[in-house]
């Protein structure tokens, strides 16, 4: 059953090696189409900056940190989208508070061109059933983004998780709903809207490899135009 984990840490890594960090450098797109070429690309950001760690709840186990690294890709054709599209890197910590409830947050500091990217989210985590296996949990997160030039974003998000088993291997699936409200700081023609809220609704797959006290955790959110891969590490403290 290795095959699966396998799976996925192929379709994960084959993530384009020469790819850069997204870009927020809106300037460019063409202002007859702007909101529908936008579109995608506020869709992997919104999903992107909420990024959920997947961790188990364990009393014994009270504090995590991690890094993550999420990948959109856009599959609508828009071009313009398709440019802005990049990498996203996260660094988070959560503390386990009782035996079901745990607070979690991450945030993330990145150069995109002539933008000094800053954005954080916080939430919780919340055990909804008491088993060891097969859990079900739910996870929120409030996030903002800032720094750009020509956005500001805020965005909620809320994951329904499915945790089980085949043979060894932990899985994971569940659905994510997502909401957010983009700030456009370009002047530049009466056709871009001053904000644009929309949402990006996911599904949600992925496979939690454990290894001592390191956790690997390659995983898929699919909406219905854009799709991101990520990979998250994440170590225990007691």
């Amino acid at each position: 059953m290795k095959v699966i984990p396998l799976i996925f840490s192929i379709l994960l890594f084959c993530v384009p090696i020469k790819a850069q960090f997204a870009s927020f450098d809106l300037s460019d797109i063409n202002t007859e189409e702007f909101e529908e070429q936008i579109q995608p690309f506020l869709k992997i950001v919104s999903i992107s900056n909420n990024r959920h760690f997947i961790n188990p709840i364990e009393e014994n186990s009270r504090v995590s940190l991690g890094v993550s690294y999420s990948q959109g890709i856009n599959f609508v054709g828009d071009n313009q989208s398709s440019d802005l599209t990049g990498g996203y890197p996260n660094l988070a910590g959560a503390l386990v508070i009782t035996e079901n409830l745990l607070l979690k947050g991450n945030i993330s500091t990145f150069k995109s061109n002539n933008d000094v990217v800053q954005s954080f989210a916080y939430g919780f985590g919340l055990n909804l059933t008491n088993t060891v296996n097969n859990n079900w949990q739910i996870s929120v997160l409030f996030s903002q983004l800032r720094g750009p030039d020509d956005l500001k974003f805020r965005a909620m998000d809320a994951a329904i998780i499915k945790e089980f088993e085949i043979g060894k291997i932990q899985l994971f699936t569940g659905l994510g709903l997502n909401n957010y409200n983009a700030k456009i700081l370009l002047n530049t023609s009466d056709t871009i809207p001053n904000s644009i809220k929309g949402n990006a609704n996911y599904l949600l797959l992925g496979a939690r490899l454990i290894k001592s006290r390191i956790t690997v955790v390659p995983f898929m959110q699919i909406n219905s135009n854009v799709t991101v891969l990520s990979v998250e590490i994440s170590g225990i403290f007691k």
